[in-house]
Parts: C-alpha cells; sequence; structure tokens
C-alpha cells in the first residue's frame, strides 16, 4: 500500500515567498533604523561630552588668572591681558597642588604660568597653550580627527564683563581692599582696561563631523554672533551650543 504525500501548490508557495518577503524586508528596515538611531546618538554623545569637557576646562584655567600663593606677588594688572574676541592671555603662580596647565597636568614650581586660550574658526579648534619660562606647549581641547569623527568648533566668542562702578557708602559691598563691588557693569570683546574685568562670557558652537542623513534640521544654526551658520540645516551634521559666565576671583 502506498502513502500519498502532498506538496505544497504553486500559489501556496508564492504566497510563503511573499509573506517571507514582507518579514525580511520588515526586519531589514528595522535594523537600518536601529543602526542609524544608535549612529545619531553616538554622535549626539560624542558632540556633548567634548563640549562639557572643554567648558570644564576653561573654567578650570580662566578662574586660576591672578592666582599667587602668597599676597605679596601682585598680579592683579597682568593677570588678563592679550584680550580679543578669539583670545585671552592670563597669568597665575601656581601652588604645586590644585592648579592646572593646559593639558590637566598639575602646575609646579615657582615660575609664572602664562595659559593662552584660542578660538581658531579656520582650523576648527579651540586650544590652550602654556608657557613656563620659554617652553610653550598646545593642547587642542577641541579638534578635528583622523577618519572624521570628532568635532569641529564652528564658532567662537570672548566677552569680558568690567565693573567700572565705585562703591563708597558701604564696605560691606567693596570688592577685596578696592572701592568697586565686583560685579560686571557691561561687556565688551575688547575691554580697555584688563584689571576691571571680573568676569569672562564664553560663547562657542560645535560640530559633529559625521555626517547622517537622518540628521534633519528645519533652520540653520546661530552662531555665538546670532547669525545663522551657512549650510548648517542641510549638511547632515548635528549642532550644540554651549555658554557660560566664568569668574575672575583673584585679586
Amino acid at each position: 500500500m502506498k502513502t500519498l504525500v502532498q506538496g505544497f501548490s504553486l500559489i501556496e508557495l508564492m504566497i510563503a515567498l511573499t509573506i517571507g518577503s514582507f518579514i525580511t524586508v520588515g526586519a531589514v528596515s528595522v535594523y537600518s533604523t536601529t543602526r542609524q538611531a544608535n549612529r545619531i546618538q553616538g554622535m549626539q554623545s560624542r558632540l556633548s561630552e567634548d563640549g562639557r569637557f572643554a567648558l570644564s576646562m576653561l573654567r578650570r584655567v580662566v578662574s586660576q588668572a591672578g592666582f599667587r600663593p602668597t599676597s605679596s606677588t601682585d598680579l592683579d594688572t597682568t593677570r588678563l591681558s592679550s584680550l580679543s574676541a578669539t583670545s585671552l592671555t592670563m597669568k597665575f603662580i601656581p601652588d604645586g597642588a590644585n592648579m592646572i596647565a593646559c593639558d590637566g597636568s598639575v602646575a609646579t614650581g615657582v615660575v609664572a604660568v602664562v595659559p593662552t586660550i584660542s578660538f581658531d574658526t579656520g582650523a576648527k579648534k579651540l586650544s590652550c597653550s602654556t608657557t613656563v619660562g620659554t617652553v610653550t606647549t598646545t593642547t587642542d581641547w577641541i579638534a578635528p580627527v583622523t577618519g572624521g569623527n570628532g568635532t569641529e568648533l564652528i564658532s567662537g566668542v570672548f566677552e569680558y564683563g568690567s565693573d567700572t562702578s565705585s562703591v563708597t557708602t558701604d564696605s560691606e559691598f567693596q570688592c577685596g581692599s578696592t572701592t568697586r563691588d565686583c560685579v560686571a557693569d557691561s561687556y565688551s570683546t575688547t575691554p580697555t582696561t584688563p584689571e576691571l574685568v571680573v568676569a569672562v562670557r564664553v560663547c562657542f558652537v560645535l560640530r559633529s563631523e559625521a555626517v547622517d542623513a537622518g540628521v534633519v534640521q528645519s533652520a540653520a544654526t546661530k552662531d555665538c554672533a546670532g547669525s545663522n551658520i551657512s549650510g548648517s540645516d542641510t549638511d547632515h551634521k548635528l549642532y550644540r551650543t554651549f555658554r557660560s559666565t566664568i569668574l575672575v576671583r583673584n585679586r
């Protein structure tokens, strides 16, 4: 007695292939979407981490301007110098324990340390150069990297808050031994009297080097001056603006 085995009909086979094709296309689409989302998330994380690091270093280094271990050495008139919209130079004498150089290492010795922080939108870098004596070393806090997965500086501006007020009636509000209150009365990118600067306002815009078609912006990103950054709404790159006001505490 023979057993009959019934196979698939052509119609059943075509239906199975069609359903399988739909499942495959769906799986590929989900994988592609998930992969793109992960890639964009990675770009966002790198941009945020680089920006927070640069902002942290800026706050740390600038706040050291004018520091000296003892009051016998006066750096008030030279703690900030060569001030412009794109760079600033400062001076401090390290305590050998808590002060840092541009590369984050502990600044030691009794020789004044002279860091210069610069925005270079041409090279797309935010850099800090430390001069100790006659030796200068440069550290890039933000810079493009080989392979195109780094972070670029697109815009950067320093503004300096000067205290030009006079406090004569109440010593409680005086700033140290001065007759000023140490509150910035006005901000300028080119202060005429650096020793009156009590705060530094910083703004910079960073951009991801990496490109992803999934990054879509409805409008152009503004630079630190409030103008549109050309191509920022069509280049499929991520942008982020960082701002902070840093007090110059040492007097």
